[in-house]
């Protein structure tokens, strides 16, 4: 440790990130609830590979990712979103493209970065896949936070369109970072099946059980 780190730590001693104790970025207790796992879902006929149930510190860790670019919350991220890679890579024993799920022009303002496609396309890097961001919003959708499951599907339905069309057959991953309703995952698989892409799974770092 340097001078500077160690000043730094002194005045601003590391807290976790989930439940704020003074030690660890992530502490021993947090850990725990945080252990990555095999899951699988389903929308539709596509199975959903995931990695981490989602609940209150898996949010705090989700939104330190996506609102503040902590490295440790980005590490926790890829550390699981490379196992649902794997999972699904070994389940189907195929060499897919990477399709990241776009966000809306307005997140992207306000976080300053797409941290799925980064993170996405770091895993891509080190697993040797092709990764392509082909799809985007054709119009606004509102925060889908409060919205129920029906009201996802509605708020999302149309929403998406193939930017980037199809050069020759694929198969495809779906990426992103967490599933709750499905509802976003199943209007992205609906936008490249009609574009000609083969979805043959999504995967993502965190599930939210049972899919509400």
């Amino acid at each position: 440790m340097n001078i500077s780190n160690g000043l730094r730590e002194l005045i601003f001693p590391p807290r976790c990130l989930c439940c704020s104790v003074l030690g660890r970025e992530i502490c021993g207790t947090c850990s725990i609830e945080l252990q990555i796992r095999n899951y699988r879902t389903h929308v539709g006929n596509v199975p959903v590979f995931s990695s981490i149930k989602y609940g209150s510190k898996a949010g705090r860790i989700l939104l330190a990712a996506k609102e503040d670019g902590v490295r440790r919350a980005d590490e926790l991220m890829t550390e699981a979103l490379r196992n649902s890679l794997r999972t699904a890579i070994k389940t189907f024993g195929i060499h897919p493209t990477l399709i990241p799920i776009p966000h809306s022009k307005k997140a992207l303002r306000k976080r300053g970065r797409n941290f799925v496609e980064e993170i996405a396309s770091h895993i891509a890097s080190q697993e040797n896949l092709p990764i392509r961001q082909v799809i985007g919003h054709n119009r606004k959708v509102r925060d889908q936070s409060q919205l129920d499951a029906h009201s996802r599907r509605g708020n999302l339905s149309g929403s998406m369109s193939v930017i980037r069309p199809l050069v020759r057959p694929c198969e495809v991953f779906l990426i992103d970072d967490l599933i709750t309703t499905g509802a976003t995952l199943g209007e992205a698989v609906r936008t490249l099946e009609i574009g000609g892409f083969h979805v043959i799974a999504a995967v993502t770092a965190f599930v939210a059980l049972p899919l509400r």
